[in-house]
């Protein structure tokens, strides 16, 4: 059997046109007959997600889990600043980041949901989000005293 190959390493080998080599070895015994190709296809419903979580549920995790990046940071902050130290005014800046961070995922949850989710996602996450805000302002006026 014949085989054109584009590899140098095949000891017998003769130089045709294009830079292809035609080389004289058997073909290997292993190789598939056929060829497959699987095409998935996924629809999402509107309530069954991979996850089986509903899509509201979904959107507070995530906030949730930046929720949590935003507390920290904010507690960090909170605690330089009471040591006065060196870092106290980039941990302040990092905490304001992470809260515009959060801030904007969650307007954009809200947006881009369905009014009922929209809701919920309020409800369940909107309250925080303000305290939040409300501590990081607070924290934020150190700044304009030191």
């Amino acid at each position: 059997m014949l085989r054109i190959s584009r590899r140098l390493s095949p000891l017998r080998r003769l130089l045709v046109p294009h830079r292809l080599l035609l080389t004289y070895a058997p073909a290997p015994v292993c190789s598939p007959a056929y060829t497959y190709t699987y095409t998935y296809r996924y629809t999402p419903s509107r309530h069954a997600h991979a996850t089986g979580k509903r899509p509201a549920d979904e959107a507070v995790d995530r906030l949730s889990e930046l929720y949590a990046s935003a507390k920290d940071e904010f507690e960090i902050a909170v605690e330089e600043t009471a040591k006065n130290s060196i870092y106290a005014r980039d941990d302040r800046e990092t905490a304001r980041e992470e809260l515009q961070k959060l801030q904007t995922a969650y307007d954009e949850a809200v947006a881009n949901s369905p009014p009922a989710d929209s809701e919920e996602i309020k409800r369940r996450v909107g309250q925080r989000l303000r305290e939040l805000d409300s501590a990081v302002q607070t924290l934020s006026q150190a700044d304009t005293e030191h």
